[in-house]
């Protein structure tokens, strides 16, 4: 792939896809979202491929859904859409035959936890902050809800989305929600760790265990009702006029009318 929103690259046996939207704090944009899961297949389908990392270029992560696309928030359809592709991105990373290891540094917030939710492996630079701020836009994390759910618990996650404030990697550790923390400037050497680890062990060993997982975890509902639940959850809180004022606040750098200074 040569997508110049996403770098795919190899390095040695391990394939790393990195988000390279730096200008915009590499905003999950739907051509970015559509960019990874075309560069997870191809990843996935890498026989020389041992595993997988995802990155973010410049100084950010990822700063969660790309807000200039929530102007459209009346075209239900799109939104439905949208919400159905990004619920499918985090499928195909939790389904993924090979480890996923994410790399985070700086920021993780709303859709970007996401990604850190569904990743098998996580590690994130120390001062990184990440933050389920869904609710203060009058919204809600519904398609990356089940996600974080499975990687923290649901009382925790419900938590994080009725506080909806900005924490620490100590406390995304404490949560399950990161594995570890180090310096900015190991993070890539703390990724070769886990490689290592991962380059041990038999690749048809460490598919089937993360099959064994999935299923031992899935849901009562089936995956076409979880998914259809979600994105009809996320397209009724984008369309409510609690959700038009979050937006429009946060587009206008101005307070929402259930926030008032004061």
């Amino acid at each position: 792939m040569t997508d110049k929103i996403l770098l795919y690259e190899r390095r040695g046996d391990a394939i790393w896809l990195t988000m390279n939207r730096p200008e915009v704090r590499n905003a999950l944009a739907a051509e970015l979202v559509q960019s990874l899961r075309d560069g997870l297949r191809d990843a996935a389908a890498d026989g020389a491929a041992r595993a997988i990392v995802i990155a973010g270029a410049g100084t950010v992560f990822c700063a969660g859904a790309d807000v200039n696309q929530y102007r459209d928030a009346f075209d239900r359809s799109r939104v439905i859409e949208e919400g159905g592709r990004l619920y499918d991105l985090l499928d195909d990373i939790r389904n993924c035959p090979k480890p996923v290891i994410a790399r985070v540094q700086r920021a993780a917030f709303g859709g970007a936890i996401g990604l850190v939710a569904a990743a098998d492996l996580v590690v994130a630079a120390e001062g990184t902050r990440f933050s389920l701020s869904e609710a203060r836009l009058g919204l809600v994390p519904a398609v990356i809800g089940p996600c974080v759910i499975n990687a923290v618990g649901p009382r925790t996650a419900k938590a994080l989305m009725l506080l909806a404030e900005p924490f620490g990697p100590e406390e995304a550790r404490e949560y399950g929600l990161i594995q570890r923390v180090v310096a900015k400037g190991e993070l890539d050497a703390a990724v070769e760790d886990w490689l290592q680890m991962i380059r041990a062990n038999a690749p048809g060993a460490l598919r089937d265990a993360k099959a064994l997982v999935a299923g031992l975890t899935s849901s009562v509902l089936t995956q076409r009702e979880q998914r259809d639940r979600v994105v009809a959850l996320a397209a009724n809180r984008r369309a409510d006029p609690e959700g038009q004022e979050g937006l429009g606040a946060f587009l206008e750098k101005r307070r929402p009318s259930w926030n008032p200074e004061g």
